[in-house]
């Protein structure tokens, strides 16, 4: 049982759009800025974002009845 099992599909496909536009601004926005001599950089971190899309899409995957195990090795 996940965190996201209590919400409702809908509510994980719009949550799933909210991190995913915000991965594309982190990705696309600028990173750093500077007036009157001072200057500020910013991280571009989008490990947090993509584990949560990651256990959205699990979540959605799990209710549609697609297995999400790895493959079967023989040896």
């Amino acid at each position: 049982m996940g965190i996201y099992s209590r919400s409702t599909d809908e509510d994980l496909q719009q949550q799933r759009a909210q991190l995913h536009a915000a991965l594309i601004a982190r990705l696309t926005q600028p990173t750093s800025a500077a007036h009157n001599g001072r200057s500020i950089a910013y991280q571009q971190r989008t490990d947090d974002i993509k584990r949560e899309i990651s256990a959205i899409d699990a979540e959605l995957d799990r209710r549609a009845g697609v297995r999400t195990g790895g493959p079967i090795y023989m040896v």
